[in-house]
């Protein structure tokens, strides 16, 4: 102790003695990008095989039904089936009216899959037939693969209806978009090059490739409970990823919409968070 008290008085006398004064950082908390929901985001990097980030990993197991989303899968279904020859045939609005303007008119593939035509999907269907669909989505291993609610409503029925519906997790579509964006479904490579080129939607600021394809539907009757779902492509240069987002609302909205359109600006918001928009 002497000593001790010794060394640090030549210390004092010569540099002086230091004193440290502790510092206690304060960590920012997460961002909550659901609040008032129950979500999940996927971030999946397909030059590394990773996947980067990872919200709701547990609501990203939980199966919904695929709503607007299937259009992707039955797009590839109905090139290379050829019940569409390419993606400028066009189909004739059959005049009945629907509360979406933009349906009420003749469609192409491309206003199809960008106006998510629920009409033109319903008329897809029949051409390719109950069993080749069932053979396509057994071969895709897309979902629960249960077209038993019927070919013309199987991907839109309630998430709140007990029946039978084609339900999809956040990963089951991960894995299918990987497939499609790899040139890997069971597929020619047209119908999955044709079906790439028709979900673009646009250009990010950062230079960003933004392809996919928004999902929606409501839990109940008044159409203030929703289930949203945005599933992507996003490419620039040497960087490519797949992204999955879901959600479904925890207490009723009075704000009019739809849960897809809300998915994929939320999806934007944390591609802008992480430096990829």
């Amino acid at each position: 102790m002497v000593k001790t008290l010794i060394l640090c008085g030549f210390i004092i006398a010569t540099t002086g003695c230091k004193t440290r004064t502790a510092t206690t950082e304060v960590s920012t908390p997460p961002k909550n990008y659901f609040e008032n929901k129950e979500g999940c985001f996927l971030l999946y990097n397909l030059k590394t095989g990773s996947i980067d980030k990872v919200i709701g990993d547990e609501n990203c197991k939980k199966s919904y039904p695929a709503c607007s989303t299937f259009k992707v899968p039955l797009a590839v279904m109905a090139f290379d089936s050829v019940a569409l020859r390419d993606e400028k045939v066009i189909l004739k609005w059959d005049g009945r009216k629907d509360v979406r303007a933009e349906s009420n008119k003749d469609h192409d593939a491309r206003s199809w899959m960008k106006e998510s035509i629920v009409w033109f999907s319903k008329r897809l269907t029949p051409r390719i037939g109950e069993k080749k669909l069932q053979q396509y989505l057994n071969k895709f291993k897309y979902g629960n693969k249960d077209l038993s609610a019927g070919i013309t409503k199987a991907w839109l029925v309630s998430p709140s209806d007990p029946g039978p519906a084609l339900k999809i997790t956040a990963y089951e579509q991960l894995e299918f978009m990987k497939k499609l964006w790899t040139d890997s479904l069971p597929a020619s490579q047209r119908a999955m090059a044709l079906t790439q080129e028709i979900t673009f939607l646009e250009k990010s600021p950062r230079g960003f490739k933004l392809s996919g394809k928004t999902g929606s539907n409501f839990f109940d009757k008044d159409q203030k409970v929703h289930l949203g779902w945005f599933i992507a492509h996003l490419e620039k240069e040497d960087k490519e990823y797949i992204i999955v987002t879901n959600f479904r609302d925890l207490i009723p909205r009075e704000e009019k919409g739809y849960g897809g359109l809300r998915a994929k600006e939320l999806t934007k918001e944390i591609l802008n968070d992480v430096g990829l928009w």
